[in-house]
C-alpha cells in the first residue's frame, strides 16, 4: 500500500475513531513497503494537530470540522509534509490531490486549493501570542492542549514547559530491552552490526539499545527468537528499582502487556514465582504471548481488578505500575495527549491509590513495594506517595541508586524523571519498605 494513503487511512483510526496509535500502526506497517516513513509521517501528524489545524482554518474556505473525516486528514497530512518535512511544495500538493481523486473525487479542487494557499500564506500565519496569550499561544506553537499547557507552567514554569513540549514533539526513540534468559548484549551486538541494523547503546539502562530507523519492529532480527523486547529505557529502570532476586515471589499489579513482567522475570533468570494481574483478559494475552516467545515460565497471569483483589499468603516484592495520565511518554504515545482530560487525573488519582493500598496489603514484613507511573503529576506521583506513608505507618521510604546515567546518585526513596532532564521518557518510581 501506498504511505500516504496508509497514513491517512491511520490518522482516521486515530484521530476520527480514537484507536491506539500503536495498534494501528502495527496493522498498517505490515501493508506498506516503508514502515519507518508511515511512522514518521502519521505519529508526527498526531503530535501536532492542533498546530496543522490552525494553519489549516487561515488558509481554508470551510471550517475544519465541517469537512469530512477523509479530506480533514487529507489536509492534515499535506500541511505537515509541508511545514514540518520540508518536502517540495508542489510535489507534495500534487501527491495529496492525487490522494483526493482516489478517496473523495468531489473535494480534489477544495484540497489544491487550501494546500497551495497555505504554500503562499505560510509565512504570515504563524501563531503570534500578543493576539493569543501565552497558553494558547504555547499551545497552538507546540500543539498540547491548552489545560496541559497551564498546568506545566504553574508547575514547572514556562521555559521547563516549553522544554517539555519540544521533546514530546521529536521523533521516538525505539528501545529494545535484551532478554538475558536468552542473548547477551554482546551476542545481539553480533547480530545487529551483522545485520546492518543502525543502534547505539542507553546512556540510561544497562541492557537497553536504541534502534534507529526501526520500522516494522518484527522485521528486526532476534524478535521471533526472543532475543529481544521493546522497552522504554525509564520503564526498565522500574525493575532495576523492585530488584527481584532469584525464588523470589513477586506480584506485578497492572501487568499487560508485560514488558515490565518479563524482565522481572529476567533480572530473576527466571528462577521463582511471579503472578501477573490485569483486570482486561485481552491484554493478559500479550503477557503470555511475550513470556512464551521471550522464554519465561515462572509467570502466572490471572485476570483481576488489581485495586480490589487480594491473594492468600504473602509476596516478597509487589509492583504497582498503575494507570496513569501518560504525560511523561506523550513522545512515544502521540495520541495520548489527545485523550485525557483535567477530571481524569482526579479520577486516576483516586484509583492509584486504591491499587497502592491493596498492593500494601498483599507485602509480607520486611518487603518491598514498588510504585510507578509514566505521568509527570505530582498528584499521581509525590504527593500519592506521601499521602500513603502517612496512612500507613508501617511503611518507609527506601533509598535505591541507578547504576548508568545517573553518576551514582542516591535517590531517598522517590525519582521523578522530567523528560528534558535526561532525555527519556517521564517516569515517577518509589521504593518502598514495609517495617512492620
Amino acid at each position: 500500500m501506498d504511505v500516504r494513503l496508509a497514513a491517512l487511512k491511520c490518522l482516521v483510526k486515530i484521530l476520527e475513531h480514537k484507536n491506539y496509535f500503536d495498534e494501528v500502526f502495527n496493522d498498517f506497517a505490515q501493508k506498506t513497503n516503508s514502515p519507518s516513513e508511515l511512522k514518521n509521517t502519521v505519529a508526527g501528524a498526531v503530535r501536532h494537530k492542533i498546530t496543522l489545524d490552525c494553519y489549516i482554518d487561515k488558509v481554508s474556505s470551510k471550517k475544519l470540522r465541517k469537512l469530512s473525516p477523509n479530506v480533514r486528514n487529507i489536509l492534515r497530512l499535506g500541511v505537515f509534509e509541508l511545514e514540518f518535512l520540508q518536502r517540495p511544495g508542489y510535489a507534495a500538493v500534487n501527491s495529496y490531490v492525487d490522494l483526493c481523486k482516489k478517496i473523495d473525487k468531489p473535494a480534489v479542487n477544495f484540497v489544491n486549493a487550501v494546500l497551495r494557499n497555505f504554500i503562499r500564506q505560510r509565512a504570515g500565519i504563524s501563531p503570534r501570542e500578543e493576539a493569543l496569550g501565552e497558553i494558547k499561544f504555547l499551545s497552538i506553537k507546540h500543539s498540547h492542549p491548552e489545560w496541559l499547557v497551564k498546568r506545566w507552567i504553574e508547575l514547572y514554569g514556562r521555559h521547563e514547559t516549553e522544554k517539555i513540549c519540544e521533546f514530546n514533539n521529536r521523533p521516538s526513540k525505539t528501545s529494545l530491552r535484551i532478554n538475558t534468559l536468552k542473548s547477551s548484549k554482546d551476542e545481539l551486538l553480533k547480530l545487529f552490526t551483522e545485520n546492518s541494523i543502525s543502534f547505539e547503546q542507553s546512556l540510561f539502562s544497562q541492557n537497553c539499545l536504541i534502534i534507529n530507523n526501526a520500522g516494522n519492529i518484527k522485521k528486526i532480527p532476534g524478535y521471533e527468537e526472543g532475543f529481544w523486547a521493546v522497552q522504554g529505557e525509564s520503564s526498565t529502570l522500574v525493575s532495576e528499582v523492585l530488584d527481584p532476586q532469584p525464588g523470589e515471589r513477586i506480584l506485578d499489579f497492572c501487568a499487560a502487556p508485560g514488558s515490565k513482567t518479563t524482565h522481572i522475570a529476567a533480572l530473576m533468570e527466571d528462577k521463582g514465582e511471579i503472578t501477573a494481574v490485569d483486570m482486561n483478559p485481552e491484554r493478559l494475552k500479550r503477557v503470555s504471548e511475550n513470556c512464551k516467545r521471550l522464554g519465561v515460565g515462572s509467570v502466572k497471569v490471572i485476570a483481576q481488578d488489581a485495586s480490589e483483589f487480594c491473594f492468600s499468603g504473602e509476596f516478597d516484592r509487589v509492583l504497582a505500575d498503575v494507570p496513569c495520565s501518560n504525560t511523561g511518554v506523550l513522545a512515544s504515545r502521540p495520541d495520548a495527549r489527545w485523550q485525557k482530560n483535567p477530571r481524569d487525573i482526579e479520577s486516576l488519582t483516586a484509583l492509584q491509590m486504591k491499587i497502592l493500598n491493596n498492593a500494601a496489603k498483599q507485602l509480607k514484613p520486611g518487603g518491598i513495594l514498588v510504585y510507578s507511573t509514566c505521568s509527570i503529576e505530582p498528584e499521581e506521583n509525590e504527593l500519592q506517595v506521601n499521602r500513603f506513608l502517612s496512612e500507613n505507618s508501617g511503611f518507609s521510604l527506601e533509598d535505591f541508586t541507578l547504576s548508568r546515567g545517573f553518576a551514582g546518585e542516591v535517590f531517598p526513596g522517590k525519582l521523578q524523571i522530567l523528560q528534558p532532564k535526561y532525555g527519556i521518557d517521564g517516569f515517577f518510581i518509589a521504593k518502598l519498605k514495609r517495617v512492620t
